[in-house]
């Protein structure tokens, strides 16, 4: 993203009525191709500059007049010939527009809230100098979205700890709130619920410190001017429970195992129920001929 370097009014601070101009901050924004410093700004290095704007947040737009007098302005977007401010007066119908003029800075400041898809395009910076001095400025608009790590689908054990990460892409600045729901109910601040919400700076972190059953269902990260992430997430029995199960099985196993260990006795068994029937063959062998000899 590209934008001009500067401060802006809202940075002046006042001490007993007296404007003290050694507490500005520079704000870290690339002109054109290269950074620089408001000292030295040029017209080539701010001509066609790109500006990011976030959809449904604000876009400001900084035209320097350094070496080109300090005329008035007038901004227009250019692509629907539309004369927007002329000085410090706003023409627009539309009242999301308004204009600065820093004087000390030689710069006209165009700003524009609740930003739409349609407020992209081409606008200029036109000085009423003679000739007329234009710098050109091309606002693209992008959607933030939100991200879940791991999305869509997470599977997890129960007892264990759960972390669910939200980052917010494409967003140029940081959002005012990230809410997280569970089955569409909020739960960033549910007493009852053991869980705990970490707050970044274009992110979000849902951490559950001990996952049962019902932590199961879906899940939607939502940032403020930003398309929610969704998450379904699956409760699988954990460490615990699949011990208990495994007991069940190594029961049967042994279960098993004892049938093997009588299924090994039994050739034993098979002799000695051999040898009962040759000692009643014998004996009735004998028994035929006593029976012959009478």
């Amino acid at each position: 993203m590209t934008g001009v370097s500067g401060w802006s009014e809202e940075e002046e601070e006042k001490e007993d009525g007296v404007i003290s101009q050694n507490t500005y901050q520079k704000r870290e924004l690339v002109v054109g191709p290269r950074e620089a410093t408001t000292e030295y700004i040029t017209p080539e290095e701010q001509n066609n500059t790109e500006v990011v704007a976030q959809l449904g947040g604000t876009a400001t737009i900084k035209c320097y007049t350094y070496f080109l007098g300090d005329e008035m302005v007038t901004w227009m977007k250019r692509d629907e010939d539309q004369l927007l401010t002329a000085g410090g007066e706003v023409y627009s119908s539309e009242k999301r527009y308004s204009v600065a003029h820093v004087r000390h800075q030689k710069l006209w400041e165009l700003s524009l809230r609740d930003v739409r898809m349609s407020d992209a395009g081409l606008y200029e910076c036109q000085l009423t100098t003679h000739p007329p001095a234009s710098l050109f400025f091309t606002l693209k608009v992008v959607e933030a979205r939100a991200v879940v790590a791991g999305g869509p689908e997470v599977h997890v054990h129960t007892g264990v700890k759960l972390r669910l990460h939200c980052t917010v892409e494409l967003a140029t600045e940081p959002p005012d709130y990230i809410f997280w729901f569970h089955n569409d109910t909020m739960i960033n601040y549910l007493p009852k619920r053991p869980l705990k919400v970490v707050n970044h700076h274009f992110a979000s972190s849902l951490v559950i410190s001990n996952v049962t059953w019902a932590d199961a269902g879906s899940y939607r990260c939502e940032p403020h001017l930003a398309t929610p992430a969704n998450l379904t997430l699956h409760v699988v029995e954990g460490e615990k429970h699949a011990a208990l199960h495994n007991g069940h099985s190594e029961g049967a196993e042994q279960d098993t195992t004892a049938a093997a260990d009588s299924a090994h006795l039994s050739p034993l068994m098979v002799a000695a129920a051999a040898s009962c029937l040759l000692i009643f063959a014998s004996a009735g062998h004998l028994y035929t001929l006593d029976s012959d000899w009478s």
